[in-house]
Protein backbone atom coordinates (compact mmCIF):
# COMPACT_ATOMS: atom_id res chain seq x y z
CA UNK A 1 0.00 0.00 0.00
CA UNK A 2 1.50 3.25 -0.90
CA UNK A 3 2.07 6.30 1.83
CA UNK A 4 -0.68 8.44 0.58
CA UNK A 5 -3.53 5.49 1.32
CA UNK A 6 -1.05 4.99 4.51
CA UNK A 7 -1.47 8.63 5.23
CA UNK A 8 -5.15 8.32 4.89
CA UNK A 9 -5.81 5.01 7.13
CA UNK A 10 -4.10 7.62 10.41
CA UNK A 11 -6.70 10.48 9.53
CA UNK A 12 -9.53 8.04 9.32
CA UNK A 13 -8.50 6.48 12.80
CA UNK A 14 -8.42 9.96 14.15
CA UNK A 15 -12.01 11.31 12.45
CA UNK A 16 -14.23 7.52 13.26
CA UNK A 17 -16.15 9.16 16.12
CA UNK A 18 -17.92 11.02 13.03
CA UNK A 19 -20.13 8.69 11.30
CA UNK A 20 -22.97 9.54 8.02
CA UNK A 21 -25.83 8.30 6.82
CA UNK A 22 -25.84 5.53 4.43
CA UNK A 23 -28.81 5.51 2.32
CA UNK A 24 -29.37 1.64 1.27
CA UNK A 25 -29.50 0.57 -1.79
CA UNK A 26 -29.44 -3.41 -3.86
CA UNK A 27 -27.44 -6.11 -4.57
CA UNK A 28 -26.79 -8.34 -7.84
CA UNK A 29 -25.30 -11.85 -8.37
CA UNK A 30 -21.64 -13.20 -7.24
CA UNK A 31 -19.41 -15.06 -9.50
CA UNK A 32 -17.48 -18.46 -8.90
CA UNK A 33 -13.97 -18.05 -6.92
CA UNK A 34 -11.06 -19.80 -5.67
CA UNK A 35 -10.19 -20.03 -1.73
CA UNK A 36 -7.34 -17.67 -1.15
CA UNK A 37 -4.55 -18.13 1.77
CA UNK A 38 -5.32 -18.23 5.29
CA UNK A 39 -3.41 -15.96 7.59
CA UNK A 40 -3.30 -15.60 11.25
CA UNK A 41 -5.68 -13.47 12.95
CA UNK A 42 -3.99 -9.65 13.16
CA UNK A 43 -4.95 -8.55 16.98
CA UNK A 44 -5.10 -11.13 19.46
CA UNK A 45 -6.46 -8.42 21.83
CA UNK A 46 -9.41 -8.20 19.42
CA UNK A 47 -12.33 -10.54 20.25
CA UNK A 48 -15.53 -11.01 17.98
CA UNK A 49 -17.95 -9.94 20.63
CA UNK A 50 -16.55 -6.39 20.41
CA UNK A 51 -18.28 -6.73 16.91
CA UNK A 52 -20.97 -9.00 17.16
CA UNK A 53 -24.06 -8.00 19.66
CA UNK A 54 -24.55 -10.50 22.20
CA UNK A 55 -28.37 -10.52 21.02
CA UNK A 56 -27.13 -11.42 17.46
CA UNK A 57 -24.89 -14.11 19.13
CA UNK A 58 -27.58 -16.08 20.53
CA UNK A 59 -29.53 -16.36 17.28
CA UNK A 60 -29.56 -18.58 15.41
CA UNK A 61 -27.96 -18.16 11.61
CA UNK A 62 -29.94 -15.67 9.51
CA UNK A 63 -31.87 -17.49 6.40
CA UNK A 64 -29.85 -18.04 3.28
CA UNK A 65 -31.15 -15.32 0.44
CA UNK A 66 -29.00 -16.12 -2.92
CA UNK A 67 -31.71 -14.33 -5.04
CA UNK A 68 -30.94 -10.69 -3.81
CA UNK A 69 -27.53 -10.78 -3.70
CA UNK A 70 -25.21 -9.89 -6.61
CA UNK A 71 -21.64 -7.99 -5.76
CA UNK A 72 -19.54 -8.92 -8.82
CA UNK A 73 -16.58 -8.72 -6.52
CA UNK A 74 -13.78 -11.36 -5.34
CA UNK A 75 -14.66 -11.73 -1.42
CA UNK A 76 -11.07 -13.14 0.04
CA UNK A 77 -12.10 -15.96 2.97
CA UNK A 78 -11.32 -19.54 2.78
CA UNK A 79 -14.83 -20.35 4.31
CA UNK A 80 -17.73 -20.65 1.14
CA UNK A 81 -20.03 -19.69 4.04
CA UNK A 82 -18.50 -16.25 5.05
CA UNK A 83 -18.29 -15.03 1.71
CA UNK A 84 -22.02 -15.96 0.71
CA UNK A 85 -23.24 -14.13 3.91
CA UNK A 86 -21.46 -11.22 2.89
CA UNK A 87 -22.92 -11.19 -0.42
CA UNK A 88 -26.24 -11.82 1.27
CA UNK A 89 -25.70 -9.04 4.21
CA UNK A 90 -24.86 -6.45 1.30
CA UNK A 91 -27.59 -6.94 -0.87
CA UNK A 92 -29.74 -6.65 2.45
CA UNK A 93 -28.07 -3.29 3.34
CA UNK A 94 -29.02 -1.98 -0.43
CA UNK A 95 -32.88 -3.49 0.36
CA UNK A 96 -33.10 -1.12 3.92
CA UNK A 97 -32.65 -3.97 6.15
CA UNK A 98 -29.94 -3.66 7.94
CA UNK A 99 -30.13 -5.51 11.03
CA UNK A 100 -30.93 -8.27 9.14
CA UNK A 101 -27.96 -7.56 6.82
CA UNK A 102 -25.90 -7.17 10.45
CA UNK A 103 -26.88 -10.56 11.13
CA UNK A 104 -25.40 -11.85 7.83
CA UNK A 105 -22.11 -9.96 8.64
CA UNK A 106 -21.71 -11.37 11.69
CA UNK A 107 -22.03 -14.94 10.62
CA UNK A 108 -19.45 -14.27 7.73
CA UNK A 109 -17.35 -13.08 11.27
CA UNK A 110 -18.07 -16.80 13.09
CA UNK A 111 -16.88 -18.75 9.74
CA UNK A 112 -14.00 -16.10 9.02
CA UNK A 113 -12.81 -13.69 12.24
CA UNK A 114 -10.44 -12.03 9.21
CA UNK A 115 -12.79 -11.67 6.33
CA UNK A 116 -12.32 -7.87 5.57
CA UNK A 117 -15.38 -7.41 3.60
CA UNK A 118 -17.58 -8.64 6.74
CA UNK A 119 -16.27 -5.99 8.69
CA UNK A 120 -17.10 -3.42 5.52
CA UNK A 121 -20.05 -5.12 5.46
CA UNK A 122 -20.60 -4.57 9.37
CA UNK A 123 -19.63 -0.90 8.87
CA UNK A 124 -21.99 -0.20 6.19
CA UNK A 125 -25.22 -2.12 8.25
CA UNK A 126 -24.56 0.31 10.72
CA UNK A 127 -23.59 3.42 9.12
CA UNK A 128 -25.86 5.79 10.65
CA UNK A 129 -24.93 7.81 13.59
CA UNK A 130 -25.35 7.45 17.00
CA UNK A 131 -27.38 4.24 16.73
CA UNK A 132 -27.49 1.53 19.81
CA UNK A 133 -24.72 -0.29 17.87
CA UNK A 134 -22.58 2.05 17.36
CA UNK A 135 -19.59 0.90 19.64
CA UNK A 136 -19.83 -2.55 16.96
CA UNK A 137 -19.21 -0.30 14.47
CA UNK A 138 -16.56 1.50 15.32
CA UNK A 139 -14.54 -1.73 16.21
CA UNK A 140 -15.33 -2.94 12.95
CA UNK A 141 -14.03 0.48 11.27
CA UNK A 142 -10.74 -0.13 12.95
CA UNK A 143 -10.62 -3.98 12.61
CA UNK A 144 -10.73 -3.76 8.67
CA UNK A 145 -7.84 -1.25 8.78
CA UNK A 146 -5.95 -3.16 11.27
CA UNK A 147 -6.08 -5.86 8.85
CA UNK A 148 -4.95 -4.10 5.52
CA UNK A 149 -2.09 -2.40 7.74
CA UNK A 150 -1.04 -6.29 8.55
CA UNK A 151 -1.51 -6.99 4.65
CA UNK A 152 0.99 -4.65 3.38
CA UNK A 153 2.88 -5.43 6.37
CA UNK A 154 3.53 -9.33 5.32
CA UNK A 155 3.81 -8.30 1.31
CA UNK A 156 6.37 -6.29 2.46
CA UNK A 157 7.89 -8.94 4.91
CA UNK A 158 7.56 -11.47 1.47
CA UNK A 159 4.28 -13.25 2.17
CA UNK A 160 1.35 -13.71 -0.31
CA UNK A 161 -0.85 -10.84 0.06
CA UNK A 162 -3.81 -11.72 1.07
CA UNK A 163 -6.19 -9.26 -0.09
CA UNK A 164 -7.34 -7.95 -3.30
CA UNK A 165 -6.26 -4.09 -4.64
CA UNK A 166 -10.27 -3.74 -5.30
CA UNK A 167 -11.33 -5.05 -1.64
CA UNK A 168 -8.58 -2.85 0.03
CA UNK A 169 -9.68 0.24 -2.07
CA UNK A 170 -13.29 -0.75 -1.18
CA UNK A 171 -12.28 -0.22 2.21
CA UNK A 172 -10.84 2.76 2.26
CA UNK A 173 -13.68 4.62 0.25
CA UNK A 174 -16.16 2.99 3.04
CA UNK A 175 -13.59 4.36 5.79
CA UNK A 176 -13.90 7.45 4.12
CA UNK A 177 -17.33 7.52 4.25
CA UNK A 178 -18.12 7.45 7.95
CA UNK A 179 -15.19 8.84 9.13
CA UNK A 180 -14.36 11.85 6.55
CA UNK A 181 -16.28 12.89 3.54
CA UNK A 182 -19.51 11.15 1.65
CA UNK A 183 -18.37 13.02 -1.70
CA UNK A 184 -14.49 12.06 -1.16
CA UNK A 185 -15.84 8.55 -0.74
CA UNK A 186 -17.71 8.88 -3.65
CA UNK A 187 -14.90 9.89 -5.99
CA UNK A 188 -12.65 7.11 -4.43
CA UNK A 189 -15.77 4.37 -5.81
CA UNK A 190 -15.88 6.03 -9.50
CA UNK A 191 -12.01 5.18 -9.29
CA UNK A 192 -12.15 2.14 -8.33
CA UNK A 193 -15.17 1.54 -10.95
CA UNK A 194 -13.38 3.10 -13.80
CA UNK A 195 -10.44 0.53 -13.58
CA UNK A 196 -12.73 -2.46 -12.67
CA UNK A 197 -16.31 -1.79 -14.69
CA UNK A 198 -17.80 -5.35 -13.41
CA UNK A 199 -17.95 -3.58 -9.68
CA UNK A 200 -21.65 -2.89 -9.98
CA UNK A 201 -21.54 -2.44 -6.39
CA UNK A 202 -18.85 0.46 -6.30
CA UNK A 203 -19.96 2.05 -9.49
CA UNK A 204 -23.54 2.26 -7.76
CA UNK A 205 -22.35 3.62 -4.50
CA UNK A 206 -19.79 6.12 -6.81
CA UNK A 207 -23.45 7.28 -8.88
CA UNK A 208 -25.27 7.49 -4.89
CA UNK A 209 -22.31 9.59 -2.76
CA UNK A 210 -21.68 12.22 -5.66
CA UNK A 211 -25.76 12.75 -7.05
CA UNK A 212 -27.30 15.98 -6.45
CA UNK A 213 -31.20 17.17 -5.12
CA UNK A 214 -33.81 18.96 -6.75
CA UNK A 215 -33.95 22.52 -6.70
CA UNK A 216 -36.92 24.89 -5.20
CA UNK A 217 -38.99 24.60 -8.15
CA UNK A 218 -38.44 20.61 -8.18
CA UNK A 219 -35.93 20.55 -11.09
CA UNK A 220 -33.15 18.43 -10.36
CA UNK A 221 -29.75 20.04 -10.57
CA UNK A 222 -26.49 18.92 -12.88
CA UNK A 223 -25.42 16.67 -10.39
CA UNK A 224 -28.64 14.53 -9.89
CA UNK A 225 -29.41 14.15 -13.72
CA UNK A 226 -25.82 12.98 -13.95
CA UNK A 227 -26.42 10.34 -11.25
CA UNK A 228 -30.10 9.59 -13.18
CA UNK A 229 -28.25 9.30 -16.83
CA UNK A 230 -25.41 6.95 -15.15
CA UNK A 231 -27.96 4.58 -13.95
CA UNK A 232 -30.12 4.12 -16.81
CA UNK A 233 -27.19 3.48 -18.58
CA UNK A 234 -26.66 0.68 -15.77
CA UNK A 235 -30.49 -0.42 -16.17
CA UNK A 236 -29.46 -0.97 -19.57
CA UNK A 237 -26.10 -2.96 -19.40
CA UNK A 238 -27.75 -4.92 -16.12
CA UNK A 239 -31.49 -5.09 -17.03
CA UNK A 240 -31.59 -8.32 -14.97
CA UNK A 241 -29.63 -7.55 -11.58
CA UNK A 242 -31.85 -6.44 -8.67
CA UNK A 243 -28.81 -4.49 -7.23
CA UNK A 244 -29.29 -1.78 -10.11
CA UNK A 245 -32.96 -2.02 -10.24
CA UNK A 246 -32.70 -0.95 -6.43
CA UNK A 247 -30.66 1.66 -6.60
CA UNK A 248 -32.78 3.18 -9.50
CA UNK A 249 -36.14 2.73 -7.12
CA UNK A 250 -33.92 4.10 -4.08
CA UNK A 251 -32.44 7.09 -6.23
CA UNK A 252 -35.97 8.36 -7.49
CA UNK A 253 -37.93 7.56 -4.09
CA UNK A 254 -38.41 11.05 -3.08
CA UNK A 255 -38.33 12.60 -6.00
CA UNK A 256 -40.95 15.32 -7.07
CA UNK A 257 -41.95 13.17 -10.28
CA UNK A 258 -45.65 13.25 -11.73
CA UNK A 259 -47.80 10.20 -11.57
CA UNK A 260 -47.04 9.72 -15.26
CA UNK A 261 -43.30 9.50 -15.12
CA UNK A 262 -43.73 7.16 -12.10
CA UNK A 263 -46.05 4.87 -13.54
CA UNK A 264 -43.67 4.52 -16.99
CA UNK A 265 -40.43 5.06 -15.93
CA UNK A 266 -40.35 3.91 -12.17
CA UNK A 267 -43.11 1.23 -11.28
CA UNK A 268 -42.55 -1.10 -13.80
CA UNK A 269 -38.93 -1.44 -11.69
CA UNK A 270 -40.13 -1.85 -8.32
CA UNK A 271 -43.10 -4.43 -9.49
CA UNK A 272 -40.44 -6.67 -11.02
CA UNK A 273 -38.01 -6.20 -7.98
CA UNK A 274 -40.50 -7.57 -5.72
CA UNK A 275 -41.43 -10.85 -8.31
CA UNK A 276 -37.62 -11.04 -8.70
CA UNK A 277 -37.12 -11.52 -4.51
CA UNK A 278 -40.79 -12.28 -3.21
CA UNK A 279 -39.49 -13.12 0.00
CA UNK A 280 -37.95 -9.42 0.76
CA UNK A 281 -40.07 -7.52 2.75
CA UNK A 282 -38.77 -3.95 2.01
CA UNK A 283 -39.33 -4.43 -1.76
CA UNK A 284 -42.38 -4.89 -1.34
CA UNK A 285 -42.91 -2.01 0.97
CA UNK A 286 -40.81 0.45 -1.96
CA UNK A 287 -43.18 -1.39 -4.07
CA UNK A 288 -46.21 0.17 -2.21
CA UNK A 289 -44.29 3.21 -1.48
CA UNK A 290 -44.68 3.86 -5.71
CA UNK A 291 -48.01 2.21 -5.65
CA UNK A 292 -49.02 5.19 -3.48
CA UNK A 293 -47.60 7.75 -5.10
CA UNK A 294 -49.09 7.08 -8.08
CA UNK A 295 -52.81 6.68 -6.55
CA UNK A 296 -52.91 2.66 -6.76
CA UNK A 297 -54.26 2.34 -3.39
CA UNK A 298 -55.52 -1.11 -3.74
CA UNK A 299 -52.44 -2.33 -5.04
CA UNK A 300 -50.41 -0.14 -2.19
CA UNK A 301 -52.57 -2.05 0.48
CA UNK A 302 -51.69 -5.34 -0.64
CA UNK A 303 -47.96 -4.06 -1.45
CA UNK A 304 -47.71 -2.94 2.27
CA UNK A 305 -49.95 -5.83 3.83
CA UNK A 306 -47.16 -8.75 2.12
CA UNK A 307 -44.49 -6.31 3.25
CA UNK A 308 -46.04 -6.09 7.22
CA UNK A 309 -46.77 -9.95 7.15
CA UNK A 310 -43.37 -11.20 5.98
CA UNK A 311 -41.76 -8.95 8.87
CA UNK A 312 -44.38 -10.42 10.82
CA UNK A 313 -43.25 -14.02 10.23
CA UNK A 314 -39.57 -12.87 10.54
CA UNK A 315 -40.24 -11.78 14.45
CA UNK A 316 -42.31 -15.04 14.74
CA UNK A 317 -39.35 -17.55 13.12
CA UNK A 318 -36.59 -15.50 14.94
CA UNK A 319 -38.08 -14.88 18.14
CA UNK A 320 -37.15 -11.12 17.89
CA UNK A 321 -39.62 -7.99 17.91
CA UNK A 322 -40.03 -3.99 16.77
CA UNK A 323 -36.84 -3.27 18.26
CA UNK A 324 -34.81 -4.95 15.80
CA UNK A 325 -37.60 -4.76 12.90
CA UNK A 326 -38.86 -1.32 12.57
CA UNK A 327 -39.90 -2.06 9.01
CA UNK A 328 -42.70 -3.68 10.29
CA UNK A 329 -43.65 -0.46 11.78
CA UNK A 330 -42.90 1.25 8.68
CA UNK A 331 -45.18 -1.41 6.40
CA UNK A 332 -48.31 -0.67 8.73
CA UNK A 333 -47.96 3.07 9.59
CA UNK A 334 -47.95 3.73 5.46
CA UNK A 335 -50.90 0.71 5.23
CA UNK A 336 -53.07 3.33 7.51
CA UNK A 337 -52.22 6.42 5.20
CA UNK A 338 -53.28 4.44 2.31
CA UNK A 339 -56.64 3.03 4.04
CA UNK A 340 -57.17 6.90 4.87
CA UNK A 341 -56.30 8.06 1.50
CA UNK A 342 -58.66 5.65 0.03
CA UNK A 343 -61.39 6.72 2.33
CA UNK A 344 -61.50 3.85 4.72
CA UNK A 345 -61.24 5.67 8.07
CA UNK A 346 -61.83 2.70 9.74
CA UNK A 347 -59.57 0.12 8.39
CA UNK A 348 -56.80 3.37 8.97
CA UNK A 349 -57.73 3.73 12.60
CA UNK A 350 -57.81 -0.30 13.17
CA UNK A 351 -54.02 -0.37 11.98
CA UNK A 352 -53.29 2.72 14.19
CA UNK A 353 -54.65 1.72 17.23
CA UNK A 354 -53.09 -1.66 16.51
CA UNK A 355 -48.94 -0.62 16.26
CA UNK A 356 -49.98 2.71 19.04
CA UNK A 357 -50.67 -0.47 21.38
CA UNK A 358 -47.33 -1.78 21.04
CA UNK A 359 -45.64 -1.28 24.39
CA UNK A 360 -41.94 0.81 24.16
CA UNK A 361 -39.15 -1.04 25.58
CA UNK A 362 -37.01 0.63 28.38
CA UNK A 363 -34.43 -1.57 28.21
CA UNK A 364 -33.33 -0.10 24.58
CA UNK A 365 -34.63 3.08 24.36
CA UNK A 366 -32.38 3.91 20.93
CA UNK A 367 -33.51 1.06 19.14
CA UNK A 368 -35.24 1.82 15.88
CA UNK A 369 -38.01 0.27 16.33
CA UNK A 370 -38.43 2.24 19.99
CA UNK A 371 -38.38 5.29 18.16
CA UNK A 372 -40.40 4.95 15.46
CA UNK A 373 -42.89 4.10 18.06
CA UNK A 374 -42.47 7.06 19.95
CA UNK A 375 -42.57 9.33 17.10
CA UNK A 376 -44.67 7.87 14.87
CA UNK A 377 -46.99 5.03 15.60
CA UNK A 378 -47.99 7.22 19.00
CA UNK A 379 -49.10 9.43 17.36
CA UNK A 380 -51.16 7.88 14.26
CA UNK A 381 -54.40 7.63 15.64
CA UNK A 382 -54.44 11.68 16.72
CA UNK A 383 -53.17 12.55 13.48
CA UNK A 384 -56.06 10.67 11.81
CA UNK A 385 -58.56 12.77 13.67
CA UNK A 386 -56.46 15.93 12.61
CA UNK A 387 -57.12 14.97 9.11
CA UNK A 388 -61.08 14.14 9.13
CA UNK A 389 -61.82 16.71 11.27
CA UNK A 390 -65.28 15.25 12.37
CA UNK A 391 -67.23 16.23 15.37
CA UNK A 392 -65.45 14.82 18.47
CA UNK A 393 -62.60 14.26 16.91
CA UNK A 394 -60.20 16.52 18.55
CA UNK A 395 -61.26 14.99 21.95
CA UNK A 396 -60.76 11.62 20.63
CA UNK A 397 -57.34 13.33 19.27
CA UNK A 398 -56.19 14.15 22.50
CA UNK A 399 -57.58 10.95 24.09
CA UNK A 400 -55.49 8.79 21.90
CA UNK A 401 -51.87 10.14 22.36
CA UNK A 402 -49.80 7.99 25.35
CA UNK A 403 -49.86 9.19 28.78
CA UNK A 404 -47.11 11.54 30.15
CA UNK A 405 -45.98 8.70 33.07
CA UNK A 406 -45.52 6.07 29.99
CA UNK A 407 -43.06 8.47 27.99
CA UNK A 408 -41.25 9.78 30.91
CA UNK A 409 -38.94 7.26 31.34
CA UNK A 410 -37.75 8.28 27.84
CA UNK A 411 -38.10 12.14 27.79
CA UNK A 412 -35.71 11.82 30.89
CA UNK A 413 -33.67 9.39 30.60
CA UNK A 414 -30.03 9.83 31.25
CA UNK A 415 -28.47 9.35 28.15
CA UNK A 416 -30.53 9.38 25.43
CA UNK A 417 -33.90 11.83 26.54
CA UNK A 418 -35.94 11.80 23.41
CA UNK A 419 -38.03 14.90 22.19
CA UNK A 420 -40.70 13.56 21.02
CA UNK A 421 -42.64 14.31 24.37
CA UNK A 422 -42.23 18.09 22.94
CA UNK A 423 -43.27 16.88 19.65
CA UNK A 424 -46.87 15.14 21.61
CA UNK A 425 -46.92 18.40 23.16
CA UNK A 426 -47.08 20.47 20.16
CA UNK A 427 -49.66 18.23 18.61
CA UNK A 428 -51.52 18.24 21.55
CA UNK A 429 -51.71 22.44 21.72
CA UNK A 430 -52.77 22.28 17.81
CA UNK A 431 -55.80 20.07 19.20
CA UNK A 432 -56.60 22.61 21.82
CA UNK A 433 -56.80 25.35 18.49
CA UNK A 434 -59.18 23.49 17.24
CA UNK A 435 -61.11 22.92 19.90
CA UNK A 436 -61.43 26.21 20.38
CA UNK A 437 -62.34 27.16 16.77
CA UNK A 438 -64.99 24.46 17.18
CA UNK A 439 -66.65 26.25 19.66
CA UNK A 440 -66.55 29.47 17.97
CA UNK A 441 -64.16 30.82 20.27
CA UNK A 442 -61.42 32.60 17.66
CA UNK A 443 -59.49 34.89 20.10
CA UNK A 444 -58.98 31.90 22.17
CA UNK A 445 -57.57 30.04 19.14
CA UNK A 446 -55.46 33.01 17.86
CA UNK A 447 -53.60 33.25 21.84
CA UNK A 448 -53.03 29.61 21.65
CA UNK A 449 -52.03 29.24 18.46
CA UNK A 450 -49.70 31.81 18.94
CA UNK A 451 -48.42 31.20 23.05
CA UNK A 452 -48.62 27.71 22.98
CA UNK A 453 -48.45 25.74 19.72
CA UNK A 454 -45.57 27.61 18.28
CA UNK A 455 -43.31 27.95 22.10
CA UNK A 456 -43.23 24.24 20.98
CA UNK A 457 -41.60 24.98 17.70
CA UNK A 458 -39.12 26.97 19.49
CA UNK A 459 -38.43 24.96 22.02
CA UNK A 460 -37.47 22.16 19.47
CA UNK A 461 -35.81 24.33 16.84
CA UNK A 462 -33.63 25.92 19.76
CA UNK A 463 -32.33 22.34 20.49
CA UNK A 464 -31.73 21.25 17.40
CA UNK A 465 -27.77 21.07 17.33
CA UNK A 466 -27.92 18.60 20.26
CA UNK A 467 -30.67 16.96 18.03
CA UNK A 468 -28.12 15.82 15.39
CA UNK A 469 -26.30 13.75 17.72
CA UNK A 470 -29.88 12.11 19.02
CA UNK A 471 -30.48 8.37 17.24
CA UNK A 472 -33.97 9.76 16.32
CA UNK A 473 -32.43 12.77 14.46
CA UNK A 474 -34.22 11.87 11.26
CA UNK A 475 -37.45 11.81 13.40
CA UNK A 476 -36.87 15.60 14.61
CA UNK A 477 -36.48 16.70 11.06
CA UNK A 478 -39.74 15.10 10.01
CA UNK A 479 -41.64 16.09 13.03
CA UNK A 480 -40.44 19.59 13.09
CA UNK A 481 -41.68 19.84 9.23
CA UNK A 482 -44.82 18.76 9.87
CA UNK A 483 -45.01 21.35 12.76
CA UNK A 484 -44.70 23.93 10.69
CA UNK A 485 -46.93 22.82 8.12
CA UNK A 486 -49.64 22.56 10.94
CA UNK A 487 -48.43 26.06 12.24
CA UNK A 488 -49.34 27.84 8.66
CA UNK A 489 -52.44 25.83 8.17
CA UNK A 490 -53.60 26.95 11.85
CA UNK A 491 -52.72 30.67 10.97
CA UNK A 492 -54.93 30.10 7.91
CA UNK A 493 -57.78 28.85 9.70
CA UNK A 494 -58.16 31.42 12.35
CA UNK A 495 -58.07 33.90 9.67
CA UNK A 496 -60.46 31.96 7.78
CA UNK A 497 -63.36 31.97 10.59
CA UNK A 498 -61.72 35.63 12.50
CA UNK A 499 -62.98 38.54 11.67
CA UNK A 500 -64.28 39.57 8.07
CA UNK A 501 -61.55 41.91 6.97
CA UNK A 502 -58.74 39.52 7.96
CA UNK A 503 -60.05 36.37 6.31
CA UNK A 504 -58.23 37.37 3.29
CA UNK A 505 -54.62 36.68 4.37
CA UNK A 506 -56.03 32.88 4.67
CA UNK A 507 -54.87 32.15 1.19
CA UNK A 508 -51.72 33.74 1.96
CA UNK A 509 -51.70 30.86 5.23
CA UNK A 510 -52.70 27.81 3.20
CA UNK A 511 -50.22 28.67 0.30
CA UNK A 512 -47.27 28.70 3.25
CA UNK A 513 -48.72 25.66 4.66
CA UNK A 514 -48.66 24.04 0.88
CA UNK A 515 -45.31 25.11 -0.07
CA UNK A 516 -43.93 23.56 3.12
CA UNK A 517 -45.35 20.21 2.06
CA UNK A 518 -43.23 17.85 0.70
CA UNK A 519 -42.88 13.92 -0.53
CA UNK A 520 -42.48 11.23 1.87
CA UNK A 521 -39.32 10.66 3.21
CA UNK A 522 -37.61 7.76 4.67
CA UNK A 523 -39.69 5.61 3.02
CA UNK A 524 -42.42 6.52 5.08
CA UNK A 525 -46.03 8.35 4.68
CA UNK A 526 -46.24 12.08 5.15
CA UNK A 527 -47.12 12.69 8.63
CA UNK A 528 -49.39 15.49 7.54
CA UNK A 529 -52.21 13.01 5.72
CA UNK A 530 -54.06 15.98 3.95
CA UNK A 531 -53.11 17.78 1.20
CA UNK A 532 -53.04 21.24 2.48
CA UNK A 533 -54.20 22.71 -1.11
CA UNK A 534 -57.80 21.33 0.54
CA UNK A 535 -57.52 23.61 3.34
CA UNK A 536 -57.30 26.37 0.44
CA UNK A 537 -60.16 25.01 -1.21
CA UNK A 538 -61.85 24.93 1.50
CA UNK A 539 -61.54 28.84 1.86
CA UNK A 540 -62.98 29.25 -1.76
CA UNK A 541 -66.01 26.92 -0.58
CA UNK A 542 -66.62 29.47 2.45
CA UNK A 543 -66.47 32.60 0.35
CA UNK A 544 -68.45 31.28 -2.63
CA UNK A 545 -65.71 30.76 -5.30
CA UNK A 546 -66.38 27.24 -6.44
CA UNK A 547 -63.63 27.43 -9.79
CA UNK A 548 -60.93 28.40 -7.67
CA UNK A 549 -62.29 25.75 -4.68
CA UNK A 550 -62.33 23.23 -7.90
CA UNK A 551 -58.98 24.13 -8.89
CA UNK A 552 -57.29 23.89 -5.34
CA UNK A 553 -58.85 20.45 -5.08
CA UNK A 554 -57.51 19.43 -8.32
CA UNK A 555 -53.82 20.41 -6.87
CA UNK A 556 -54.49 18.38 -3.95
CA UNK A 557 -55.39 15.62 -6.18
CA UNK A 558 -52.55 15.97 -7.67
CA UNK A 559 -50.53 16.13 -5.21
CA UNK A 560 -51.97 12.60 -3.30
CA UNK A 561 -53.52 11.23 -6.49
CA UNK A 562 -56.79 9.38 -5.90
CA UNK A 563 -57.34 10.90 -2.51
CA UNK A 564 -61.11 10.92 -1.46
CA UNK A 565 -61.16 14.22 0.02
CA UNK A 566 -59.58 15.70 -2.76
CA UNK A 567 -61.61 14.05 -4.88
CA UNK A 568 -65.25 14.53 -3.07
CA UNK A 569 -64.14 18.24 -3.04
CA UNK A 570 -63.78 18.22 -6.41
CA UNK A 571 -67.68 16.85 -7.56
CA UNK A 572 -68.85 18.98 -5.03
CA UNK A 573 -67.49 21.75 -6.47
CA UNK A 574 -68.22 20.74 -10.22
CA UNK A 575 -71.71 20.47 -9.21
CA UNK A 576 -72.09 23.96 -7.81
CA UNK A 577 -70.90 24.65 -11.46
CA UNK A 578 -73.41 22.79 -13.00
CA UNK A 579 -71.04 20.90 -14.66
CA UNK A 580 -72.92 17.46 -13.60
CA UNK A 581 -71.54 15.27 -16.31
CA UNK A 582 -67.93 16.39 -15.03
CA UNK A 583 -69.34 15.66 -11.64
CA UNK A 584 -70.80 11.99 -12.31
CA UNK A 585 -67.13 11.40 -14.16
CA UNK A 586 -65.34 12.17 -10.61
CA UNK A 587 -67.72 10.15 -8.64
CA UNK A 588 -66.99 7.05 -10.70
CA UNK A 589 -63.94 7.53 -9.63
CA UNK A 590 -64.38 7.68 -6.24
CA UNK A 591 -66.55 4.45 -6.39
CA UNK A 592 -63.72 2.99 -8.51
CA UNK A 593 -61.09 3.93 -5.94
CA UNK A 594 -63.38 2.65 -2.63
CA UNK A 595 -64.86 -0.03 -3.61
CA UNK A 596 -61.71 -2.24 -5.65
CA UNK A 597 -61.37 -5.45 -3.94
Amino acid sequence: MNSPAMFCMKLMRMALGGMFILSPMSYGQVETQADPPVNPTVNPAFSLDQVIADRVSKMEPPESRPRISGVKMEISSPSKKAREHVMTGFGLVHAQWDFEAYRHFCSALSEDADCLMAYCGVTLALAKPYNEYAKYRMVAVNRMLDLLDADDAGVKAGKVERFSAAEKEFVLATATLVSASPRAAGMMFQKLGEKSPHLVQARLLSIFLTRGGYDVLGMPTPEQKMAMKKTREMLREYPENPMVHGFWLSINAEAPASSSYIKKEILPYARYLAKMCPSVPSWHHMLGHYEWRVGNYLLAERAFTKASVLYGAWMVKEDAGVNDCEGYIRSMCYLANTHYQRGDFDAAMYVAKEISAIKLDPDRPTSPGNQILLWRASTLPARLYMARGADGDMDRALKSFPSKESLKHYVAHAQHPTLAGVYIEALSAYLGCRKAMDDKAMDAAGQLHKKMFRRYIVALAKVAQGARRSPDYAHYLNAGSSLAIYDMELAGLVAMNGEKDMRMTATNWFRSARDKQGRPSMMMPPLVLSPMENRLAEYYVKVGKPQDALAAYSAGEKRYPNNIPSMLGMKHCLEKLGRNEAAGVVQKQIEMVKNLK
